[in-house]
């Protein structure tokens, strides 16, 4: 088998993290949109490259409940279906509710196992707690998320570091905390609440 790249675009991290930033005392949870391209885009096997290209933050109440996540899956496979780039659901990310808590729980490994039999290449993120709280006040441009990959024997694991497309992407965020730009994120639970907030986030980065 052939060694997979991932790379992570600045929309989808940003997005991301502030998802886990508004919601920091509560487990949040959400799907990665992107393409796979490469030798190894039709199946498991030979070189690919999946780009992480955005994000549709899912949860902050609701991440266990099936036929919940069953209805967000849909729609957003609704959404993709009239694209012209190829865009599918090629991943998931994860926040856990304890900030001393970076294990991967049960739920995001069978969501990233659902998630996995449609894309092989498939990668889960973790959002690492500890870092988190560290946006803002250094100047790492370290991404505070951690890949897991599927092995086909040993499930999800760890994986080497996701290529963070734009490295200036945690000073924008530090910008954006500032603003207090996480109260903006709309995920899915919001729009069940509220019809008339859009969980694709149009207005985030204006």
């Amino acid at each position: 088998m052939g060694e997979n790249k991932y790379e992570l675009s600045q929309r989808a991290y940003i997005k991301i993290v502030l998802h886990a930033l508004k919601h920091q005392y509560s487990a949040v949870n959400g799907v990665l949109i992107g393409k796979v391209s490469g030798a190894g885009s039709g199946n498991e096997d030979g070189n690919s490259k999946l780009e992480i290209l955005d994000a549709v933050p899912l949860f902050h109440e609701q991440l266990g409940l099936l036929p919940m996540l069953e209805l967000a899956l849909t729609q957003v496979d609704e959404y993709l279906a009239g694209d012209k780039e190829g865009l599918v659901i090629a991943g998931y990310y994860h926040a856990n509710e304890r900030v001393d808590d970076y294990e991967l729980s049960p739920l995001a490994r069978k969501i990233g196992d659902h998630i996995a039999r449609f894309c092989p290449q498939a990668g889960v993120l973790l959002l690492d707690n500890r870092l988190l709280g560290s946006i803002g006040k250094g100047a790492s441009k370290k991404p505070v998320v951690q890949l897991y990959t599927k092995d086909a024997v040993r499930g999800w694991r760890v994986s080497g570091d996701i290529l963070l497309k734009e490295p200036a992407a945690n000073s924008i965020l530090t910008d954006y905390i500032s603003e207090k730009r996480e109260q903006q994120v709309v995920d899915f639970d919001d729009h069940l609440q509220d019809i008339s907030k859009d969980w694709l986030n149009p207005d985030l980065f204006n």
